[in-house]
């Protein structure tokens, strides 16, 4: 019996989707990994190791134009709806963020090589905590995307605020110790830099989380409270 119109236009946008949903999460993984590296080469001072991190970029730009060039298509060719629909439009968001993540540990990266060339510091304790709370909630935010777990993302929104904590510490340490050590400045300055840039990680996995909430559950949490 031949295919009818409607049933091939639903067949090709089920493996569309599929598409789509393997590219993202790939793209996903991939800035997972670079974050891990970054902020390895921070801890462990490792300059060659934060090159590879500065000079890796462009495959995560490639990425986001082939998501969003393919997100676009579907919109327009596939006319998806429900759940399909939900979920074209939070990759967009989705791979927006990823984007800006993958930034953050290029940015990481060149601080770690800046802070080589200058006379080492000595790290706070909390330095750790943070960038380790800030990949926790990237990974979280990307299992629950992957599960489609909502239950997970709300989770993520709330954790985001001990990452918020570390970096006012990190303040409070930095004033302190720009009094101190003026000597230090720049050093101390590109630190900052580097907690700001994990900061605004956690920031963008609770966005990437609350995505993940509005495909499951069609809920736009976005400015609720958490």
């Amino acid at each position: 019996m031949p295919v009818s119109n409607a049933d091939w236009m639903s067949q090709n946008l089920s493996e569309r989707m599929m598409d789509l949903r393997r590219a993202l999460l790939t793209m996903c993984a991939s800035v997972e990994g670079r974050v891990a590296k970054a902020t390895k080469a921070l801890l462990e001072r490792d300059e060659v190791l934060a090159k590879t991190v500065k000079t890796g970029d462009a495959e995560i730009d490639r990425m986001d134009i082939d998501i969003e060039s393919e997100c676009l298509e579907i919109l327009a060719l596939q006319q998806p709806v429900a759940g399909d629909l939900r979920f074209v439009v939070a990759a967009l968001r989705i791979e927006a963020d990823l984007e800006r993540v993958g930034d953050l540990a290029k940015g990481i990266a060149k601080r770690v090589i800046a802070m080589g060339k200058q006379t080492p510091i000595a790290y706070p304790d909390v330095l750790r905590d943070m960038a380790e709370a800030a990949q926790t909630i990237l990974g979280n935010s990307i299992r629950a995307l992957a599960e489609g777990n909502a239950s997970l993302a709300a989770h993520v929104r709330g954790e985001d605020r001990h990452v918020d904590d570390f970096y006012k510490a990190i303040v409070t340490w930095a004033v302190q110790e720009v009094a101190e050590h003026s000597k230090d400045a720049k050093s101390i300055v590109d630190l900052l830099s580097v907690v700001r840039a994990f900061e605004r990680i956690g920031d963008l996995s609770t966005n990437i989380a609350e995505s993940v909430i509005f495909v499951v559950e069609g809920e736009v949490v976005r400015h609720a409270p958490v």
